[in-house]
């Protein structure tokens, strides 16, 4: 919870975005898929052959864009291993379009949801 508050004020310190584009991103991006499934579930599943295909293809532009972070990590070595272990035994790469269909009926049914939500007092 700290980290995001952090990085949200940096973003908005810095001109990035508004305070409220942070609360947007969170309520209507991320935040609602991380409801029901993992950063590292999302990523398993945004690769068409999971975790191990998504560090190959993306981990050289996220260690470009954290490196304003601090001193970025490489999706590599062990923790790549750990990463990818459990996600393969949790969704096996051949799964994967069959978990990507339920991810997405849970994400429309979500976003009828808070279609339908009554508006906050």
């Amino acid at each position: 919870y700290q980290r995001r508050v952090r990085e949200g004020w940096r973003l908005v310190q810095d001109g990035v975005c508004e305070a409220r584009d942070i609360d947007t991103v969170m309520t209507g991006g991320l935040g609602i898929r991380w409801s029901f499934i993992g950063p590292f579930e999302t990523a398993h599943l945004n690769a068409p052959e999971g975790m191990r295909d998504y560090a190959e293809r993306y981990s050289k532009g996220i260690v470009r864009v954290s490196e304003s972070f601090g001193e970025p990590r490489a999706f590599e070595g062990p923790t790549l291993e750990e990463v990818s272990g459990y996600l393969e035994g949790e969704m096996p790469v051949d799964r994967l379009g069959e978990v990507r269909q339920w991810r997405d009926g849970v994400l429309k049914d979500l976003a009828i949801f808070k279609q339908n939500m009554p508006p906050r007092p």
